[in-house]
């Protein structure tokens, strides 16, 4: 944070969300951390979101969840990828006086001054999370390698992406080009693998790219990719089947994808089926390791197992 950070250790002091015993308990384990509020969220004693509605409130300013916003593609062009990434702000739509934005520090007034006089136009001001600005500026403005790699990190751990056709003896492979989209599409099964999802739902919406697994059946939606990425992944999809057409787009397919995770075989049968903002597709996954069960998965008892 760019704002003096003993006026804001002072602040969260004062409403109650960290104690002095935890301020000084942070500062002695800074290790390379940029500031003690990074070590207290870090550590979970408060949370950025805590944080930045605190600073909101103090600066009069309105705080908003922008993740649970669909941006307009004529809002987001209002800001070009250069600047909403150099000042770290997200365009969310238009006020009375001009155009809302919203920022992950509400009391970085350089910063808004400066886009403002960059822009040459009236900003009106909102604060989020500085995380769900990191967010956003990869859903809006990302690429799709910044896309796995905000997957990785929803994860939360250090994923194998090491996917195998087949029997394992066909890699998966493409040009260079393809590389981040191939690793976007691996995090996206792993992700489904790793929670148990049975299907995987990929609806391109008039907005937004929606990514949706059923896990215990239950429809959950997930965090997905930016939207102009959404033709990529369908086609790198079909290329895995070896069976679909990237070409053929206005009529229903169907294919199979057999892959490894962590030497673990998976079968995925896939569906597409044309709609009015692109194809729609759906994968239904089966994991082979899990249809090996012994008479005690059936439940049997250990006397019925010893009579067979």
């Amino acid at each position: 944070m760019q704002q003096n950070e003993d006026y804001v250790l002072r602040i969260l002091q004062d409403v109650g969300l960290v104690t002095r015993h935890q301020i000084e308990s942070a500062q002695a384990r800074l290790n390379g951390a940029t500031s003690v509020v990074d070590v207290l969220i870090r550590d979970g004693i408060v949370s950025d979101a805590d944080v930045s509605r605190t600073l909101a409130a103090q600066a009069h300013m309105d705080w908003i969840d922008i993740s649970s916003m669909v941006i307009p593609p004529q809002i987001i062009k209002q800001i070009r990828t250069e600047e909403a990434r150099r000042f770290k702000v997200i365009p969310v739509g238009f006020g009375e006086t001009g155009l809302v934005v919203a920022v992950g520090d509400p009391l970085d007034i350089d910063t808004i001054d400066s886009l403002s006089f960059l822009l040459q136009r009236e900003l009106e001001v909102v604060c989020t999370s500085p995380q769900k600005i990191r967010e956003a500026l990869i859903k809006y403005y990302g690429t799709a390698d910044e896309a796995a790699d905000m997957l990785r990190e929803k994860i939360g751990e250090d994923v194998d992406l090491g996917l195998e056709i087949g029997d394992g003896t066909e890699p998966i492979e493409g040009d260079k080009a393809d590389a981040p989209i191939i690793r976007l599409v691996s995090m996206l099964l792993i992700e489904a693998h790793r929670l148990g999802a049975s299907d995987i739902h990929l609806e391109p919406m008039d907005k937004k790219f929606r990514v949706r697994f059923r896990i215990d059946g239950v429809m959950q939606e997930m965090q997905a990719p930016p939207k102009r990425l959404q033709s990529a992944i369908i086609s790198r999809l079909k290329i895995m089947t070896g069976s679909m057409s990237i070409a053929e787009k206005r009529l229903p397919q169907d294919g199979r994808i057999q892959v490894k995770i962590k030497k673990k075989p998976l079968d995925l049968r896939v569906s597409t089926i044309p709609t009015n903002h692109g194809e729609s597709m759906v994968m239904r996954l089966l994991d082979k390791s899990s249809l090996l069960l012994g008479l005690p998965e059936l439940g049997f008892f250990s006397d019925d197992e010893e009579t067979f």
